[in-house]
């Protein structure tokens, strides 16, 4: 599927997914356009090498998985791979999204999934409301709305991820077991896995704002893509801010377990300690002595369990009293 975005400098603004009209607006170059195609078929990427020109390379790219984001400089236009990343918690395994950008001067080729559908419906939203500053700045803005809500789109997801990892701390400090420490797990292992995909990522971003003789972007564009660099921090510092906080509540659960498990030493050290004296008396007595004066002395039997009630008593009083029960 095709959506075609045509403008002119003059402020003509056309909205189709008629492929004649595009085949006219570029032959006559009369708008700047873009060409957004979702799933592209084997008919699609011949429309654009006929159209464009494109290199068998970038042809190639689009047809094929690129696990890497890159950066590919051509003639007549700058050839883009880049990645949405969603982390699924039941594969614990970060997915990579791939969509392509060719963008110049004159035209911006974007193709992708139909699960980029939304992200790339939403950029058609976006610069129609922003007509003026397309027209104004050309198609490297629109490259800039792009990129920058792909990176806004990470942020309900880190925050669905901030809100679940205040619920485990509130279960942690309630003393709820079920499953805490595998979920603080999952957290560590998201955003180790979320950093490692989005260093790449942001790479490309850099190279972008800092390349200073990059075709294409104009110098007015540079503050714009400064913003992309700085939101791609930002999506950084808060996954640095999930990771600290999944720390800080795994300490927490681990005080807390150490305190139970010294809880229970504790109350089996004073058990032992009451049971010890019992048993040396009890195995004393259990001995068989022919020649044991004790044996012979009426009513020692009660005198025997008088003493060790009593003992027991003495040590359960100095135990409460030093606060130990």
């Amino acid at each position: 599927m095709i959506q075609i975005l045509l403008w002119s400098d003059s402020g003509d603004w056309i909205e189709t997914d008629q492929v004649d009209v595009l085949k006219k607006a570029v032959a006559e170059k009369t708008h700047r356009c873009w060409v957004d195609v979702c799933d592209p078929s084997a008919e699609d990427i011949h429309l654009l090498e006929e159209l464009f020109g494109l290199h068998p390379l970038t042809l190639r790219s689009i047809q094929d998985r690129v696990d890497d984001p890159k950066i590919d400089i051509h003639d007549n236009y700058v050839f883009l791979v880049l990645h949405r990343i969603f982390y699924d918690f039941k594969l614990e395994h970060c997915e990579l999204r791939e969509f392509e950008v060719c963008f110049s001067d004159r035209f911006l080729i974007t193709t992708h999934t139909e699960q980029m559908a939304r992200t790339f419906a939403l950029a058609r939203q976006k610069i129609v409301e922003h007509k003026r500053e397309c027209i104004h700045h050309g198609t490297s803005y629109l490259l800039f709305r792009i990129l920058n809500i792909c990176i806004r789109d990470y942020n309900p997801a880190i925050q669905e991820w901030q809100d679940a990892l205040d619920e485990i701390e509130h279960n942690v400090l309630k003393n709820v077991k079920n499953n805490i420490l595998e979920r603080i797990l999952e957290f560590k292992k998201l955003v180790a896995h979320m950093r490692k995909k989005l260093i790449p990522e942001r790479e490309v971003l850099r190279e972008l704002y800092e390349s200073r003789s990059f075709p294409f972007i104009p110098p007015a564009m540079r503050p714009y893509f400064k913003v992309l660099v700085d939101n791609m921090n930002g999506v950084f510092l808060d996954l640095e801010g999930l990771r600290d906080h999944a720390s800080s509540v795994f300490e927490v659960y681990s005080t807390m377990l150490s305190h139970e498990i010294n809880f229970v030493m504790q109350r089996l050290t004073i058990a032992a300690t009451i049971f010890l004296p019992l048993t040396f008396i009890v195995g004393i007595y259990g001995m068989n002595f022919d020649y044991f004066p004790e044996l012979h002395w009426k009513g020692f039997y009660f005198v025997v369990w008088g003493f060790m009630i009593a003992l027991t008593a003495i040590m359960l009083w100095f135990f409460r009293k030093r606060k130990w029960l």
